[in-house]
């Protein structure tokens, strides 16, 4: 979900900004204390090789800033997206070009335009947009049509284009700005977030975090922008 820092990490362009997911264990108000999640790593794509024992978590600290953005993100199900919300998804493309989600991430009103676009996110694929329809079935799976601005439109041969990049805002976008529709496959079981503006009171011990991270003028970390996971509320047992 790095989308979500792209306004936030405009004045930081200096120094390379990086997503890192964390657990919040400590915050004074200013410093976030934080310990990485443990990730199996794995072999390279043609080794063949099994994955690797984890890297044990690491402990550091993060600054907030007074211009920091924070994001709450809400586990919630596929069907609250309709037609006219402003949706995105982290996608795997098949050979066959098909995309199936991920992640889904429906945005609320004050964040409508994140990140609009088709782009690369590490080793993701990423697609926000206003959304067209938005259906699911008996089986739980569903289906999401995005339609989205994008920075450059890419010929793929026999007369196919794709309408590829981060949009611009109008007054920056160039005579090669596009537009475009994506068609994405939504698994079962897929994870749907709920992305709300927050602020400081979302920063509490114990609760999973996403940073945008990068260097000050004195080489200590700070954080243009937060997205912290709400905990799952639990259902009540009956009395």
């Amino acid at each position: 979900m790095l989308i979500i820092f792209l306004a936030a990490t405009q004045g930081f362009a200096a120094e390379p900004v990086v997503r890192v997911k964390a657990k919040l264990t400590a915050f004074d108000g200013q410093v976030m204390s934080l310990e990485s999640i443990t990730q199996e790593q794995r072999p390279p794509a043609r080794s063949g090789g099994p994955p690797q024992p984890a890297k044990p978590s690491e402990t550091f600290t993060v600054s907030v800033l007074p211009d920091t953005r924070y994001v709450r993100s809400d586990r919630v199900s596929f069907d609250i997206i309709k037609r006219g919300d402003y949706a995105g998804a982290a996608v795997s493309q098949g050979r066959d070009g098909r995309l199936k989600a991920l992640d889904v991430y429906s945005y609320a009103q004050a964040l409508r335009g994140t990140g609009e676009g088709r782009f690369s996110e590490g080793e993701r694929l990423i697609v926000n947009g206003a959304v067209s329809a938005a259906s699911i079935d008996s089986k739980q799976a569903g289906t999401l049509i995005l339609h989205y601005r994008g920075a450059v439109l890419t010929g793929l041969g026999r007369g196919r284009t794709l309408c590829e990049g981060r949009a611009s805002p109008p007054a920056y976008a160039s005579a090669l700005a596009c537009e475009g529709d994506a068609t994405i496959d939504v698994p079962p079981g897929t994870p749907v977030s709920a992305l709300t503006v927050g602020d400081k009171t979302l920063l509490a011990p114990g609760r999973m975090v996403t940073l945008a991270m990068t260097k000050g003028s004195d080489g200590k970390n700070i954080a243009p922008g937060v997205i912290v996971e709400a905990p799952v509320e639990k259902p009540q047992s009956p009395q």
